[in-house]
């Protein structure tokens, strides 16, 4: 009995922590008026391959980060993701019905839509509260190369999915010139490295192989990942519909900015 009473407490504790989460890291999302707007006009089939990225990313996210104990396999690590998926989902919709963007009793498609654009950074925040912030977390740092591009993708992610839906990145390609896609794809990698390896930050890696090495299969291969991430959440949003190849590559440098940062900060928290 008593045991059943302390796991039950470890559960509710660990969802809070996850719905603190979720909050924390889609809020700037919950309340951008381009999200709404989407939720009316994306089409299906790119939303559901949205939903099927969010649901491996955070899936393989628990495998190495989980809540529970090392080792406890494919099951624990889906019960950890389905945690993190139903507290996030509360909170995007408790967020969104208590600013009337979402009526449940009208519109509940389209509701549904909006909710589900916003799981994608709500649940990976719920999935780090939860396993991170913990007093049982597990906070083992990754020492795969496996393990490093996939926090990098999250990281990633979860900074670029708060600006992609936004007109923002759309102007602000259309209004560089033609040398500042390079510039800024040099300013990225400088800033993604030196955050990492010089400046000091808790978390700091020390470059294993040589400056060059971990520049080339960290900080580009980073940066790569960061880009194509931009690139998809961008054609995901309708942001390339009936623009030029240029404009699509230039947009997708302007959101891979915060995009690698992001990634450069997952790997210095984690």
């Amino acid at each position: 009995m008593g045991a059943a009473v302390t796991g039950a407490h470890q559960l509710a504790q660990s969802s809070g922590r996850a719905f603190g989460g979720a909050l924390l890291f889609s809020l700037p999302l919950l309340m951008t008026m381009e999200v709404w707007q989407l939720g009316l006009t994306i089409p299906r089939y790119r939303l559901a391959l949205l939903m099927v990225g969010t649901v491996l990313l955070v899936v393989f996210l628990s495998q190495h980060f989980g809540a529970g104990s090392p080792g406890v396999g494919w099951r624990g690590s889906l019960a950890d993701a389905g945690v993190a998926f139903a507290m996030a989902a509360v909170a995007a919709a408790l967020v969104l019905g208590v600013l009337s963007v979402v009526e449940p009793l009208r519109g509940w498609r389209d509701g549904l839509s909006v909710i589900a654009i916003e799981m994608l950074p709500a649940a990976i925040g719920a999935s780090f509260a939860r396993s991170q912030l913990g007093v049982g977390g597990r906070r083992v740092p990754t020492t795969t190369y496996g393990g490093e591009l996939l926090l990098m993708a999250a990281g990633a992610i979860v900074f670029a999915a708060n600006i992609a839906p936004t007109e923002e990145v759309v102007l602000l390609a259309a209004e560089v010139g033609p040398w500042h896609p390079v510039a800024l794809v040099v300013l990225c990698l400088v800033f993604m490295h030196g955050f990492v390896y010089w400046v000091g930050f808790r978390g700091q890696e020390a470059a294993v192989g040589g400056v060059l090495r971990s520049f080339l299969t960290l900080t580009v291969v980073g940066y790569v990942i960061a880009l194509l991430l931009s690139a998809y959440l961008l054609w995901t949003f309708g942001r390339f519909d009936d623009v030029g190849l240029l404009m699509a590559v230039t947009e997708s440098v302007v959101l891979a900015l915060p995009a690698s940062l992001g990634a450069a900060a997952a790997r210095l928290i984690l």
